[in-house]
Parts: structure tokens; sequence; C-alpha cells
């Protein structure tokens, strides 16, 4: 695996290799991205790897921010057992190129007052489908892989199931706020939109 990793080096250590995948479509990720560790920033080699080079051991915070995904952050200790390779999944922010005839949710959630509510994370019940908002509050929920067993037909058209029904079951939380569920009918190849109020724990 590291021969498909490492680009001919000469005095160079490959301290940290990562893929990092596009949780949507669980292959390479969208547009421009970058990975930052003690202030390095990482090189890219034509396997698609991002590759830290001569990083002294110790403990690290990974850094990666990305044009049409949320930022993330993970704690890494160098050097890692075995092969010095680590695979990071990116989420989907509501700016991202989904392709037409995607299954969605988009959606806002806010407060009692109207501010949009971020770091608030949005899930489909039953589904195993979640996201964050945005600083704006808002979010994309998206459907992948869909079965024949995923889908309920209401005379010509076919919609998201859960269970025998083609109601689903929105849930807004944060930890300052309270959980809110909404319910919501998704269409197939369609986008629905859906507004979330939360109010404020102890207001």
């Amino acid at each position: 695996m590291m021969e498909s990793i490492l680009m001919e080096q000469h005095s160079t250590r490959l301290s940290l290799a990562v893929s990092v995948v596009d949780d949507y479509t669980d292959r390479q990720v969208a547009g421009d991205v970058e990975l930052a560790l003690a202030e390095k920033r990482a090189l890219v080699n034509p396997s698609g790897y991002y590759l830290f080079l001569d990083v002294a051991d110790g403990n690290y915070t990974l850094k990666v921010q990305a044009d049409y995904y949320f930022s993330q952050e993970q704690d890494v200790t160098l050097p890692l057992s075995g092969e010095p390779v680590i695979e990071l999944t990116l989420k989907p922010t509501p700016a991202y190129p989904f392709p037409r005839g995607a299954t969605l949710i988009r959606g806002i959630i806010r407060d009692t007052d109207g501010k949009p509510v971020s770091g608030a994370t949005a899930e489909v019940i039953g589904k195993e489908i979640e996201n964050k908002t945005t600083e704006e509050g808002e979010f994309v929920l998206y459907f992948k892989n869909l079965t024949e067993d995923d889908i309920i037909k209401i005379g010509r058209k076919r919609y998201v199931r859960r269970n025998n029904s083609r109601r689903l079951m929105a849930k807004a939380s944060h930890p300052d706020y309270r959980s809110k569920i909404k319910r919501t009918e998704v269409e197939e190849g369609k986008t629905v939109s859906l507004y979330i109020e939360i109010r404020k724990k102890g207001g």
C-alpha cells in the first residue's frame, strides 16, 4: 500500500498520510481541501493522499478545511502504530453541489427569537442520517444508496419509507436547546424544505 502513497523521496520521512472521503459519494472529495498539522500544510500525491513529511513525534490536532464540507479536527499521536495512514470522512454543507435528482431535506433551525442556531444536529430518526447546521442555521440531509426496500409507492410517486409509512420524523437538537421533532414526507429524487424552531432550555 505504501508504494501507492509515497512519491519518490530522498531524505524525507513520511509522518502521516490522510485519505479524505466524501460522505455522500464515498469517493474523493470535491473542490479545494486543505489539511494542516503542526502548522504544516499537506502535500497531495497522484493517488489523492494528503502527505505530511518530517513531522516530529508527538500529539497534534489535524485540521481540515474544505469548500463544500464542514471543517473537521482530529487528534493525532505520531508515530502511528503500523502504517502511518488514516481516513477522514467529510460531511457536505448546504453549499455542496449535489447532483440533479438527489433526494434531500434542506432546512433551517432557528430559536424562538428567529435567530439561527449554529452547531445544531438535524437527523432523520430511524435512518442513521444526520448533519450539522452552519453559522446561518442551515442544514442538508441526504439520502444515498436508496433501494426498493427504502421506498413506499403511493400512486405514481415514490417516497422514502419509514416502517410502512411515508411519514418521516426529522429531529433538531442542540445541547442548549430543547429537541424538536417535525414530520415530513420525502419524495425520491426531490428536495424537501423544512423549518424547525427550537426553544432554549429553561426558557
